[in-house]
């Protein structure tokens, strides 16, 4: 039987233990029978419960959840405000439906359904731990506006018009949009009174994407071709409301944010940054930190591993560095690359290009290595302008019933300002076998629970990332980092990566200044100034613990690979490890851990 969104079916019947046997014993077997119908009565009532709890969180997020909407094919949501109270308000909410699930016992479900129960306690309790960070994040940074807004221009591109309904509640999308970036507002005045402010080195860039926004937010108005099917007055009517709510309020309040952020509050901003500096950020940090790698390590270790990787990343590149027969430094290398025509791009096409190469030559080995791939095509496409702001590289873009297609968007911005070796490593990453492989499979999972196929909604950033540097050191298992230099490429982003790791517990948590990070990258990395001016206040002001998950969910995948064949022997299979960990959607690493131990469990002892 279905069981609501669990998308299961729940089996009743009961197997025979004794085999052929059996057959000659039908009393013996009603006496099984009997005996089993219990169990098999809790298990059906347990599934049953985990559907219902995952059903009512459902009903609770959609009114206004962009991703989940997205998904659903639905119009703009009811934007909140952001303010303590509403978070205080989710918090509670929260925690009545954790107990509901702590009454469930895990033991009497299935594989997908226990692992259900888990992400669903796991993304509550994510919601639980909002408030306490509410007063130590800012809402105007570019990598934080850019998660938040530019889904919802997306969503309005593909919110359904075609009835008066639909078109009313659109308006009234528009009306709670405009409060809840006023709303913002407020937030930053909230913390100035409480001696938080945005450091000032981030300032600038806030402002330029406040302004930015308040542009972009033209692109709230539907175009008319939308609208084609409504009478000329009509349109014109609907069209002149958007356009209203947009001129009179909506662009305004991204301007009055910029606004706020004028040379007074510069005057009293801080010079430093980082989390461990402000009122409540060590405790936030940790929860951040925690919540992105999946993991209890602390920030200290984090910092540790992140030492460690550098150290053989060092040790590799030497040995290529005497394959090529190069003596220098690091920034001889790298300039010396940079006028390498390999590597080198001169416009967006160029970008574009390149990664379509190394496309070509990944998408026919990949039925070797995995059982299933995704039905949702892929493409490569240039970022709007007004996102390209404060972004180093580009972000990949999920299929959505309006873009059935996945996307890496790249930053095509001032291609000669930064150096492609490492091109192949990061297209392998964000499409095949990368993001696109494990988003488009997790979407078109119908099995999942629909919360599970959606992703963004509990912090899963170690599986995305992780899943998606395991895949572009899975490309040199196959054979596509073919010469030293490819190698480099490779190496160039994973020692980027766990520069991340030091610099960001550097940053947050150990009391470095942005001269202290700055100069460890340049050091340490082969990033541009442009982008290590960028990364830097990723770390410090927009994101801080984010960058921790590509290092560390890596580093788990392929700690979890490395003991399932130690416990499986010569009956590991690749295509079959990789299957056991796609087939879960994005989860925390520790419950994506105890899955793989349940589903691949190793050879039954030998007698």
């Amino acid at each position: 039987m279905k069981l609501g969104l669990i998308g299961g079916a729940v089996s009743l019947a009961l197997a025979s233990a004794g085999g052929p046997a059996a057959a000659g014993a039908p009393a013996a077997q009603a006496d099984r029978t009997a005996a089993l119908a219990p169990a098999a009565a809790a298990s059906q009532d347990a599934a049953a419960r985990v559907a219902a709890a995952h059903d009512a969180v459902l009903r609770g997020l959609t009114p206004h959840d962009v991703a989940i909407r997205t998904y659903l094919g639905l119009g703009l949501p009811r934007f909140r405000p952001d303010d303590r109270a509403r978070l205080d308000a989710d918090a509670s909410w929260a925690r009545k439906h954790r107990t509901v699930l702590a009454a469930i016992d895990p033991a009497t479900l299935d594989p997908q359904q226990r692992l259900t129960r888990a992400f669903l306690d796991r993304m509550l309790a994510t919601i639980e731990d909002r408030p306490a960070l509410w007063l130590t994040s800012f809402p105007v940074t570019p990598y934080t506006a850019n998660f938040e807004h530019q889904p919802v221009l997306a969503l309005a591109a593909q919110a359904p018009l075609q009835t008066a309904a639909q078109r009313a509640d659109y308006l009234a999308s528009l009306e709670s949009y405009g409060r809840l970036v006023r709303s913002q507002g407020a937030k930053l005045d909230t913390q100035a009174a409480a001696g938080i402010r945005l450091p000032r080195p981030a300032i600038p860039g806030a402002r330029t994407v406040m302004e930015n926004y308040a542009a972009a937010a033209a692109m709230l108005v539907p175009a008319e071709s939308r609208l084609a099917h409504l009478p000329a007055a009509e349109r014109a009517a609907f069209r002149d409301q958007a356009a209203a709510l947009v001129r009179t309020d909506i662009s305004p309040a991204f301007l009055a944010l910029r606004d706020r952020l004028d040379r007074s509050y510069a005057a009293a901003a801080p010079a430093a940054v980082g989390l461990s500096r402000l009122p409540g950020g060590e405790a936030a940090y940790r929860i951040l930190a925690r919540e992105s790698t999946g993991t209890d390590l602390t920030p200290k270790e984090i910092h540790a591993i992140g030492l460690g990787i550098m150290a053989d990343g060092d040790a590799e590149l030497t040995q290529i560095w005497k394959e090529v027969g190069f003596s220098g430094t690091r920034t001889e290398f790298a300039r010396q690359l940079s006028a390498d025509p390999r590597f080198a791009a001169r416009t967006p096409a160029d970008i574009e290009a390149l990664f379509r190469r190394h496309m070509a030559r990944i998408e026919p080995l990949l039925p070797r290595y995995f059982e299933r791939l995704p039905k949702a095509g892929w493409t490569v496409e240039r970022a709007p302008p007004h996102v390209e702001q404060g972004m180093t590289y580009g972000f990949y873009r999920l299929p959505t019933p309006g873009q059935p297609v996945g996307a890496y968007v790249y930053n095509g911005s001032d291609p000669a300002a930064r150096n492609y070796a490492n091109a192949a490593a990061l297209i392998y990453h964000e499409l095949l076998p990368g993001h696109h492989l494990h988003g488009a499979l997790q979407q078109e999972n119908t099995a999942l629970p629909l919360l599970r196929r959606v992703g963004e909604i509990v912090p899963v950033t170690a599986y995305t990332e992780g899943w998606a540097e395991y895949a572009a050191d899975l490309a040199g298992e196959m054979g596509l980092y073919d010469t030293p230099y490819d190698r480099y490429g490779r190496l160039v982003m994973r020692l980027f990566l766990g520069n991340r790791l030091v610099v960001d517990t550097g940053l947050n948590a150990l009391g470095w200044s942005l001269d202290d990070a700055r100069a460890y990258m340049k050091a340490n990395t082969f990033a541009s100034d442009a982008e290590i001016e960028s990364e830097l206040l990723r770390y410090s002001t927009d994101l801080p613990g984010q960058a921790l998950a590509y290092a560390i969910g890596s580093r788990e995948f392929h700690r979890i690979r490395a003991e399932a064949e130690d416990r499986m022997g010569p009956t590991f299979s690749l295509p079959a490890f990789h299957t056991a960990v796609l087939e879960t959607g994005s989860v925390p690493m520790d419950l994506l851990d105890a899955h793989v131990r349940l589903v691949l469990p190793g050879p039954p002892p030998s007698r």
